[in-house]
């Protein structure tokens, strides 16, 4: 048999949320296995270079990257939509979180603090705080220092811990941390969301682009098919289709950023 493969590493970062994906896919894998001779697997890891490997059907990226890096190589092609605050259909944002005791009340309030991104090439943690920033007159740096913690869960962490004053938070993601850490989140408040952009893309590669719409078919039949606890644990309401002009205003927002004189957030 000729293996295929499915990543999924963007909402799957504890093991309660790994299974409850693992449910989702086992019924959609038995549907797509059932009509062909190809044995499909499934990936948690959220290495990025999983989206390179020749057996991929279909992989979680976001919208960034996809936009700077992936797009001559991979298409969206649908979008899961949560139920979650900061939501809206296929569009998500971030909520801007701060120490639970800090005196900040707004993101003016921040100049001279310090900020925590999860990844530089992040929509939802770098790109869309970056343009919010942008419209403060910056003057160059903002901040005074940014530190990167390798996820959206490490920097709200490092808000809660004080070695950042402020961060921005996937609300799919600060959601999720909600269910399974309410102590921590209890550390830290929201002043505010940022701009609503469409949500982190499934994607394929541009040579599988005229095979998706029975794909989003199975996906939503398969988690029609799930559980409750399934879906309710990843608050996950359907799967919905993109393209990529959908993902245009995450670019708008870095040139907007770039033509106010702030291209980094610094």
């Amino acid at each position: 048999m000729i293996e295929r493969l499915i990543s999924c590493g963007m909402y799957s970062f504890t093991d309660e949320l790994k299974l409850a994906w693992q449910q989702l896919f086992n019924i959609l894998i038995k549907q797509l296995e059932g009509g062909s001779d190809q044995e499909i697997a499934l990936c948690f890891d959220s290495d990025q270079s999983l989206l390179r490997d020749p057996a991929l059907l279909f992989g979680h990226t976001c919208g960034y990257p996809l936009m700077t890096c992936w797009k001559d190589r991979l298409s969206p092609f649908c979008v899961p939509v949560f139920d979650v605050p900061g939501s809206e259909e296929k569009f998500y944002s971030s909520r801007f979180i701060v120490g639970a005791n800090s005196g900040i009340a707004s993101l003016a309030d921040c100049r001279g603090k310090v900020a925590a991104i999860n990844a530089p090439d992040s929509n939802s943690g770098m790109n869309v705080f970056r343009y919010a920033i942008s419209d403060l007159n910056p003057a160059r740096q903002f901040f005074s220092g940014v530190i990167t913690t390798g996820g959206h869960l490490h920097s709200l962490e490092a808000v809660a811990n004080q070695q950042a004053d402020i961060a921005a938070i996937d609300c799919v993601s600060y959601q999720l941390i909600q269910d399974c850490r309410p102590e921590l989140v209890g550390q830290v408040r929201s002043i505010g969301f940022s701009v609503k952009t469409c949500g982190l893309p499934f994607v394929v590669p541009n040579s599988d682009i005229s095979d998706t719409k029975m794909l989003i078919e199975n996906l939503n039949r398969a988690l029609a098919s799930a559980p409750d606890s399934v879906r309710e644990k990843l608050h996950l309401l359907s799967f919905e289709p993109v393209a990529l002009d959908d993902y245009q205003a995450i670019v708008d927002l870095e040139t907007h950023a770039v033509e106010s004189g702030y291209p980094l957030l610094v």
